[in-house]
């Protein structure tokens, strides 16, 4: 059963986190971008912990290290923030999913 949701002062319905993702990367797909999947949280490359931004996959491929599947690719990367971290909890604004 889907739920319509729709805003209060408006007649636009609301979109999930899934459906905005679902409608960038068909948006880029539609002109002619590989959609490639997200990469993990915990990257191979030594000299991060954690992914911290959406191109760190591709640092290989700006490095000359890696080719690329397509001259033109399009993802929704997971990634944390951590140059806030330590307001987490303090506002309203800031989040964690560990």
């Amino acid at each position: 059963m889907e739920v319509e949701r729709v805003s209060p002062k408006s007649s636009i319905k609301a979109l999930t986190g899934e459906e905005i993702r679902a409608t960038f990367l068909k948006f880029y797909e539609e002109r002619g971008h590989q959609i490639m999947p997200s990469a993990s949280l915990v990257p191979k490359d030594p000299t991060v912990l954690l992914t911290i931004a959406g191109m760190l996959p591709f640092k290989p491929v700006f490095l000359g290290q890696e080719a690329i599947a397509s001259p033109r690719v399009t993802t929704s990367q997971k990634c944390i923030r951590t140059n806030d971290i330590e307001n987490v909890g303090k506002t309203a604004r800031h989040h964690t999913f560990f």
